[in-house]
């Protein structure tokens, strides 16, 4: 343990790793997403797709842990649920793409989606759609499928919530506690399929600690009352982190 500790920390761009999971985790704790659709384009720059997911996963099972009383207390246990099912039924087969997908083909795909998401987000898109329980399992079946290939479960549910009838702290809390659940859900499919790089794994739990530093304080400075200057914040740190990670630059 101690020697593969050690090569975990001299990964290459390790310290790039550390300040993008900080920085993704402020953006979760005050928007209630957007730890993936930050750190997941600018990390594939560093390391292979499936180490990209195996981190995420590692690094935000328990980043986020802090926040889930809190969560607990705001959120739609009903909304939750049957988004978690959807995703649990729907998840294995997103993993199975992520074993197909070349390194340029995965950061194509996670840097457009993410800009994607942010162009539709900032457009002012709304619905105003009130979702039953079927189509809430629906929506958590597209998020487990996008999520085991792209590691980016959190488009179809934000979208989801983008109807004026919800209000801001309870989309953060549904949102936090599902993508939470993914990780779970997730790591004990790359369990099963034998997908789990304990190297990967390591690297996950160092950039734990700084990622649950970011939840923490992205947390403390929100404020309910300007959560619309919050998500902008968020739309311009995802739309940077895409473009960055685009590979027409490199």
């Amino acid at each position: 343990m101690p020697e593969a500790l050690a090569e975990t920390l001299a990964t290459p761009g390790l310290g790039w790793l550390v300040g993008i999971i900080f920085l993704s985790g402020c953006v979760r704790g005050f928007a209630g997403f957007g730890t993936a659709l930050v750190f997941v384009p600018l990390a594939a720059l560093h390391i292979p797709p499936v180490w990209v997911i195996v981190v995420i996963m590692a690094a935000d099972i328990f980043g986020p842990l802090a926040l889930v009383p809190r969560a607990l207390r705001d959120c739609s246990k009903r909304d939750f649920g049957a988004l978690v099912l959807g995703c649990a039924i729907c998840l294995p087969f997103g993993t199975v793409v992520l074993e197909r997908l070349d390194p340029e083909a995965f950061r194509w795909v996670v840097s457009l989606m993410a800009l994607a998401m942010v162009a539709l987000l900032a457009s002012g898109w709304r619905h105003h759609v009130t979702f039953g329980r079927r189509a809430l399992a629906g929506i958590g079946g597209a998020a487990g499928f996008l999520g085991g290939f792209t590691g980016q479960p959190g488009p179809p549910v934000i979208l989801a919530y983008l109807g004026g009838q919800y209000e801001p702290a309870r989309i953060r809390a549904n949102i936090l506690l599902f993508l939470l659940c993914f990780d779970i859900l997730l790591a004990t499919i790359l369990l099963v399929r034998d997908m789990l790089e304990m190297q990967a794994v390591l690297l996950g739990l160092v950039l734990m600690i700084p990622n649950a530093l970011g939840n923490v304080l992205g947390a403390r400075i929100f404020d309910p009352a300007r959560a619309r200057m919050y998500r902008f914040i968020a739309y311009g740190l995802i739309a940077a982190s895409a473009l960055l990670a685009l590979p027409i630059f490199g």
